[in-house]
């Protein structure tokens, strides 16, 4: 290989390499853009701010609580406070037995909902009834979750403070940039599919005219054969003498590869 042909052959390789590096660059600035999107919605869905949801998140995350299992704990966590002030729903004897007042604890955010609840369990004992009375306020969601509440709110503003050194909680503001570029992306990808819908749609007759083309020449091809019958027979038969020749070729190919390593050997 000469020297222009092995610079050809770097010169590919970084393009594709730079190709690939670009693609999966943007692949994870696009998750990115989701997650904090995601992020930002979840916020808003529950009425908690997102650098709350950031903390909460990174201190679930360090008790071996997924991020999705720690949202809907807290989803349904707000909606039965609200039901206990009212009266009614699963945590009204919970937050009873846990000393604390579904009024007050509803005029609450999420997150303080959530630390006010940590330092009552402290003061159950057993961890039977924690699991029992986690149940009650998180649904399923509070078995797992009776890690994160343990160490009470002390524990969890620890790790809290922990993810805004670490850059995890986000504020508002930046959220909503993020929220508003994911929105733009979305436009944009939806306005190409529509385009490319629209010129598909445009080309369906063109599409069609050679489709019922295609099928005519099939019927007469077919029909010169000799009908469908015949056709498939020969249609097998060229397939069959095709293998046949690549079968000789192959032997041919190997028998000329064995006389050259004969006459090699032989003059070793």
């Amino acid at each position: 290989m000469g020297l222009n042909a092995i610079k050809k052959a770097v010169f590919s390789m970084q393009t594709a390499l730079i190709a690939l590096g670009v693609a999966g660059f943007g692949f994870l600035v696009k998750k990115s853009l989701d997650a904090t999107d995601a992020l930002g919605k979840m916020a808003d869905k529950i009425g908690i701010g997102t650098a709350q949801l950031g903390g909460l998140r990174y201190a679930a995350e360090l008790t071996g609580v997924a991020t999705n299992v720690l949202d809907m704990g807290l989803q349904r966590m707000v909606r039965r406070v609200s039901e206990a002030a009212n009266g009614t729903g699963a945590a009204k004897n919970a937050l009873v037995e846990l000393g604390l007042s579904a009024e007050a604890l509803n005029n609450l955010s999420p997150d303080e909902q959530f630390r006010a609840i940590a330092d009552a369990m402290e003061g159950v004992a057993g961890q039977g009834e924690k699991v029992r009375l986690a149940m009650s306020l998180f649904d399923t969601e509070g078995v797992a979750l009776v890690n994160t509440l343990k160490g009470g709110s002390a524990a969890l503003k620890e790790m809290e403070q922990d993810a805004e050194r670490l850059g995890l909680r986000l504020s508002r503001g930046l959220v909503q940039g993020v929220e508003k570029a994911n929105d733009a992306i979305g436009t944009l990808t939806t306005y190409i599919a529509n385009v490319f819908h629209r010129t598909v749609a445009e080309m369906a007759p063109a599409i069609e005219e050679a489709t019922i083309a295609l099928r005519e020449w099939a019927e007469e091809s077919i029909q010169a054969a000799g009908g469908p019958k015949e056709f498939a027979k020969g249609v097998a038969v060229a397939f069959l003498n095709a293998g046949k020749a690549v079968v000789v070729s192959t032997q041919a190919m190997l028998n000329a590869v064995i006389r050259v390593a004969n006459q090699a050997g032989k003059a070793i």
